[in-house]
């Protein structure tokens, strides 16, 4: 997928949005001590906005590659790190949902992800195969660090300094500037957007920083929304995640709406 460089003005936008959005994921309003902040460490930033962690396991010197992501119900390891560390895996019937289907996961039980200056234990990572990641962003991705780690702290992200700060529970400031979002949180955070094309269509989407890419609609939902205008040139390609390959099409629209801020033609889409 092309890359482009956001203007000023959105930049600012999506880093108020994320920190704001990510914060609140964990954060509760009534509490009466402020939230105490734990540590601060940097992050690495791959194209399509992807965040890079380095932490370790347990006992283990080697420093591995996690991806944060929202969009994730848990917490995962690649199979090839999980051989390679000799961890023990556990077969389970849990399934787990992904962008071409449902598969059954085993799991490495009871670990400690150790990042700078914080340790998290009693974690039970999910084994999944993230070889084409590591195709994709040429790094070695060792696993994804979902809602098993947001839900235990307040996140904020900042993408001007590409720092992370990670606090306990309590109150905290949100910045005065931006918008403030009050998403559903089932696992992962929804809220409701707005996109412009043969017709406006409001509706609820998933917040996942992990994606890597602007949009994505279900073709169910692209047909019954009559949205798409007709004549839009539509590029076939297929993307691959959890569950295997998946036929993907590619497209734009006018106009993507959050709140007040209005994104402009080049949004992309995948159907």
């Amino acid at each position: 997928m092309p890359h482009r460089k956001l203007k000023a003005g959105k930049q600012k936008f999506l880093i108020s949005f994320l920190i704001t959005l990510v914060a609140a994921i964990c954060s509760v309003s009534a509490y009466a001590a402020p939230a105490k902040l734990i540590t601060r460490f940097p992050f690495k930033m791959l194209t399509g906005g992807i965040i890079i962690l380095e932490a370790r396991l347990d006992h283990h010197l080697d420093t591995l590659n996690f991806v944060l992501d929202t969009g994730s119900g848990g917490i995962s390891l690649d199979s090839t790190t999980v051989l390679d560390l000799k961890l023990p895996i556990t077969p389970s019937n849990r399934t787990i949902r992904g962008i071409a289907g449902i598969r059954t996961v085993s799991f490495v039980m009871n670990q400690t992800l150790l990042l700078p200056r914080l340790l998290v234990d009693s974690l039970n990572f999910h084994i999944n195969d993230y070889s084409l990641l590591t195709s994709v962003y040429g790094m070695k991705i060792d696993g994804i660090i979902g809602f098993s780690f947001f839900n235990k702290y307040i996140v904020k992200i900042n993408y001007d300094n590409n720092n992370i700060e990670v606090y306990q529970h309590g109150d905290i400031k949100y910045p005065r500037k931006g918008l403030m979002l009050h998403p559903n949180i089932n696992n992962i955070p929804i809220f409701s957007a707005s996109l412009l094309d043969n017709r406006d269509v409001t509706t609820r989407f998933y917040f996942d920083t992990g994606a890597g890419l602007y949009v994505l609609l279900s073709e169910k939902f692209v047909s019954d929304s009559n949205m798409i205008m007709k004549g839009r040139r539509i590029i076939n390609t297929q993307a691959e995640g959890l569950g295997g390959k998946k036929p993907m099409k590619i497209t734009t629209i006018k106009e993507a709406r959050i709140g007040k801020y209005r994104f402009k033609k080049g949004t992309y889409l995948y159907l």
